[in-house]
């Protein structure tokens, strides 16, 4: 009896067929060997092990918007699980910069990670360098010049009031400043020695606010610095500032 011969083609395509089939097993054995066996992952901490926010940008096809909606949610939730637990914030920097990589004037995500970073993470080097990013991605933004200052005011371990000064007044020159840049680059600059730039911040408030209640507190102030000038003694104007503590509420 002759049997049909197969079609070379045909015979490949089994054979290929077969070697899948045997290596899809393989796969799901291992796989299933490997879930019983290691540790499961904290899905928290999914987004820490994304690679960096250049390359997962390519991996987002055009949707960068909708990854950055969801890094914010994961963000939020990888600082609020490590806070609710062992306050440990190992990836916390990383998260933040693959968030504000994908969505670069997402203003918030730099202020609520640098803050957290500093006041909680330990780690004051990497929140100045997060706040620094958003500043260079948002060159006229008044607000995080502002918050920059004020994270440089209540640096843990010790005020940098030079630092804070600086960006208190570079905030005064931008459209989206805090109504209180003017008043804290006043005081700042004042407690910092440098009573002729404190002066003359003094004077805009004083000139520029409808508050009268502002207006007095520039006009006390800017008696204390005549005083301490034409004295020579700058104690007169400055005041003995507390190491601060800054307390970061939980986001709903």
């Amino acid at each position: 009896m002759i049997r049909p011969r197969t079609a070379p083609w045909l015979a490949r395509a089994l054979g290929a067929w077969a070697v899948a089939l045997v290596l899809g097993g393989c796969a799901c054995a291992l796989a299933a060997t490997l879930a019983r066996t290691l540790p499961r992952p904290h899905p928290l901490e999914e987004l820490s092990y994304y690679p960096s926010g250049q390359r997962l940008e390519l991996a987002t096809l055009g949707h960068r918007e909708t990854y950055a909606d969801l890094a914010w949610m994961r963000a939020v939730q990888y600082y609020g699980e490590h806070r609710r637990t062992d306050m440990r914030f190992t990836r916390l920097y990383h998260v933040f910069d693959i968030l504000t990589t994908l969505s670069p004037h997402f203003v918030p995500a730099y202020v609520f990670g640098s803050f957290a970073l500093a006041q909680e993470g330990g780690a004051f080097d990497r929140a100045e360098a997060l706040m620094l990013k958003g500043l260079e991605e948002n060159p006229s933004s008044g607000r995080l010049a502002f918050e920059l200052g004020f994270l440089y005011y209540v640096k843990p371990g010790g005020r940098d009031l030079a630092h804070a000064g600086e960006y208190f007044e570079q905030s005064t020159r931008m459209p989206d400043a805090p109504p209180s840049a003017r008043r804290f680059a006043a005081y700042v600059r004042q407690n910092a020695g440098d009573l002729a730039v404190a002066r003359a911040l003094w004077m805009d408030v004083a000139q520029r606010s409808d508050n009268p209640y502002l207006r007095e507190m520039a006009e006390r102030e800017i008696g204390r610095i005549d005083r301490a000038l034409a004295t020579g003694r700058q104690e007169l104007a400055r005041r003995r500032l507390s190491t601060p503590i800054v307390l970061i509420k939980r986001q709903p």
